[in-house]
This record gives structure tokens, C-alpha cells and sequence, in this order.
């Protein structure tokens, strides 16, 4: 047991000589995913957005054009976390988008950024600096 002790103190005082101040998992914005959806529908429809996770419920959003609503969170320790958002405008037909998926997202944004269009979703890629990974709706 002394030993598991010994560890845990030579690690812990590593990370801070290391890191010249604070640990990185002491800093309150580790491990934050940050997840904006704008609404870029044609003609200038207002779009209703309501988005939740198995945890919490984002409530409904009504968003101008060019307007986005953004939200923070931080991934489960089991790597399942998974937001999903309903989306209408016009007619009235619901849209539906698993917009976050750990396994699908989680090495590729920290920031994650979408925006809507009438034909689906599309991811901003940092690579491409562009809005150009899209998706369908889901059934």
C-alpha cells in the first residue's frame, strides 16, 4: 500500500513540475467538448432545434438565420456519450440527427461546429477550414 502512495505522489508532483503550474486535469475547461449548431436553412427559415442526451435536455430553440446555439458538456467516463437534436422549419416535418457521437467525434473536435441546411447537416472540418463533411437526415 505505502508503494501505491509513493506512486501516486511521484506522479502527481512529475505533472506539476512538468507542467510549471497547475495539472492539466485540475484546469475546470479539460475535457469540455463545446458543440454549436447554426441555422443556415434557404430563404431565411427560422428553425426550431430541441437537443438532448441521454443525461440532459437542451429544451427547444427557435434560431433566426445565421444565428446558432451552443452548448458544453463533458464525455462519460464509459465513452457513450451521444446528444441527439430535432429539427423543423417550414412544413413542419421533423428532422432527426444524432449531432455528437463520442466514437465518431470525439478525436475529431474538441470544438465541434454544424451547420443546417434543408438537405442535412454539415460538420466543419479544421482541416479544410470549410463546412464540408454532410450528412443525411436520419430516418
Amino acid at each position: 500500500m505505502r508503494n501505491y502512495f509513493f506512486f501516486a505522489f511521484l506522479v502527481l508532483t512529475l505533472e506539476i513540475y512538468l507542467s510549471k503550474g497547475t495539472p492539466y486535469w485540475w484546469d475546470p475547461g479539460y475535457g469540455k467538448t463545446y458543440v454549436v449548431v447554426w441555422n443556415e436553412l434557404e430563404g431565411g427559415q427560422e428553425l426550431k432545434l430541441h437537443c438532448k442526451s441521454g443525461d440532459d435536455d437542451l429544451g427547444l430553440r427557435v434560431l433566426k438565420l445565421h444565428h446558432g446555439f451552443k452548448w458544453k458538456f463533458r464525455p462519460n467516463f464509459w465513452h457513450t456519450t451521444q446528444f441527439y437534436c430535432t429539427m423543423q422549419w417550414g412544413d413542419g416535418k421533423i428532422h432527426r440527427f444524432d449531432i455528437y457521437i463520442w466514437k465518431r467525434d470525439y478525436e475529431r473536435c474538441g470544438h465541434c461546429q454544424w451547420i443546417v441546411k434543408e438537405s442535412g447537416p454539415c460538420f466543419f472540418d479544421p482541416a479544410a477550414h470549410a463546412y464540408d463533411i454532410c450528412y443525411g437526415w436520419k430516418p
